[in-house]
């Protein structure tokens, strides 16, 4: 048998906006109606406002819609102008007469109050012209009659859903706005307080800025910090590692392709410089880039123009780059590795970023956040750190810094049993040798792994969980000259999908 449910009719009498006395309202029981389609849209009680004088629609509404929503009928529109800014819908039925719908003068006084609301509109015509005329002036559908309850349903499920989406982008764009806060930013040691105060000034410039330091202190992040708070904001960030992506792919990944450019190139992309048109385009580990993709990149810098790959015309893109390496960029140029007129494109405005032993003053902070988002992401209480474990980190000198740190309260998180992170779940590799970690890396160092070279690599990759990026970015070689290395000492680890 069908659930009864109560549901309000609303009866007016006046018109759009009026200080009329206050409706008067009675209660009814709908007979219910089971749809899927409402089941899955969760337990809450969307609110639906009705505005409809037939008797018999209103009917066949009830019926229809009554099991899983709020009705709330409003015949004639009596205080309907007070009443939507004081109370919230997540959907608006609004039939309106064949004579009144040319003008649509009343869905735009509804949508005027209800701007983020979809309003649904329902009519005895459905000529072509009123229908287009009604979705111009905010309808998010339109519905003529004689419908069905199927096709309400389901018109009124997309219209929820619709909200969902909105709600959702609403919610995920102001989370971004928290994530990227200057606020947020650990600055309290004075080399950090000048690269914030650094940042701040060319935020809403459009100058190429460059961004040097070792890695994992936070150049992709701080990257994201400007665009976000410029005035690029509400256009694409989009990133690009430059290690990670093979030499043969990078350039159809940056430039995008034509169809039938290479084998396999079935259709057309769009490339990242493409994507990014209005937005920022950060590039990361620039010193990986081939002299071939130097020379395009420098034209992308001084023409904002390039071409697909495999096709001849021209596009433009308005983008700003932020560009970021781990390497000494002037010893690059002296070998001539990095091109002398792309050098000085790039280098515009320099930022470094120190490392995180020569930020002692912001170490506690940061430990304690990162512990916090291990511990929600991990699904564990833990309160903070023993004096003793909060030492060992001190001490320890984080050549991968931010990101090696981040990893390590990962495993102690993981590894913890107790409230309190203990020393002896604080696991801390060996010291690897400062050359193996220099800045000036151009090539896989021999040299520095000869004596235990595969010893080496596994205490990296097991510091590192394994992953095999930060595992090169610890040892100051490039993922490539990683790869060759594990191939060589066939190490193979049960996570990888297979040994690269």
């Amino acid at each position: 048998m069908d659930e009864m449910v109560e549901c309000t009719i609303i009866h007016p009498v006046a018109s759009f906006d009026t200080d009329e006395p206050e409706h008067w309202q009675e209660s009814i029981l709908c007979r219910g109606d089971s749809r899927k389609t409402f089941d899955a849209l969760g337990d809450k009680m969307d609110r639906v406002l009705i505005l409809e004088n037939d008797q018999t629609w209103k009917g066949v509404l009830s019926r229809a819609l009554s099991r899983n929503l709020s009705l709330h009928f409003w015949s004639a529109g009596r205080n309907l102008s007070e009443r939507l800014q004081k109370e919230i819908f997540e959907v608006i039925i609004l039939d309106i007469q064949p004579d009144q719908l040319a003008g649509n003068d009343f869905l735009k006084q509804v949508k005027s109050k209800a701007a983020v609301t979809p309003i649904i509109v329902t009519s005895e015509t459905g000529e072509a012209e009123l229908v287009v005329k009604a979705i111009r002036d905010g309808a998010f559908d339109f519905v003529p009659k004689p419908y069905t309850a199927e096709k309400i349903k389901l018109t009124v499920a997309h219209a929820l859903e619709n909200r969902s989406m909105r709600n959702e982008i609403d919610y995920l764009r102001r989370e971004q706005d928290i994530i990227y806060d200057w606020n947020r930013i650990v600055s309290n040691s004075p080399n950090m307080k000048k690269v914030i105060s650094t940042i701040k000034k060319l935020a809403n410039t459009d100058s190429t800025i460059l961004m040097t330091g070792e890695t994992g202190t936070g150049k992709s992040f701080l990257s994201g910090t400007i665009h976000f708070n410029s005035h690029r904001r509400q256009k694409p960030f989009i990133k690009v590692n430059c290690a990670n992506i093979p030499e043969t792919l990078l350039e159809s990944e940056l430039f995008g392709h034509e169809r039938g450019a290479f084998t396999d190139a079935n259709k057309m992309r769009v490339g990242r410089f493409e994507q990014a048109s209005g937005g920022t385009v950060f590039l990361d580990e620039i010193g990986e880039l081939s002299m071939p993709l130097q020379a395009k990149l420098l034209r992308v810098l001084e023409e904002r123009s390039f071409e697909r790959l495999g096709g001849n015309q021209t596009i433009y893109s308005d983008i700003r780059i932020i560009a970021a390496t781990n390497r000494n960029v002037e010893a690059m140029v002296s070998r001539g590795t990095l091109r002398e007129d792309l050098y000085y494109r790039i280098n515009v405005i320099r930022v470094h970023l120190p490392p995180l032993r020569e930020r002692p003053q912001c170490f506690d902070q940061i430990a304690e956040y990162l512990l916090a988002k291990n511990c929600r992401n991990i699904k564990k209480q833990i309160k903070g750190f023993s004096p003793g474990a909060l030492q060992m980190l001190r001490q320890y000198s984080w050549p991968g810094n931010i990101r090696e740190l981040s990893n390590t309260i990962e495993r102690a998180v993981l590894m913890e049993e107790s409230d309190i992170i203990g020393e002896e779940s604080i696991s801390l590799p060996q010291p690897i040798p400062r050359q193996a970690v220099s800045s000036d890396v151009t090539a896989p160092r021999t040299s520095d792994l000869k004596e235990n070279e595969r010893d080496l690599i596994l205490d990296a990759l097991e510091k590192c969980l394994w992953i095999q990026k930060d595992a090169a970015d610890l040892l100051g070689i490039s993922p490539r000259a990683l790869n060759y290395k594990i191939q060589k000492f066939a190490i193979s680890h049960h996570r990888w999908r297979k040994n690269r």
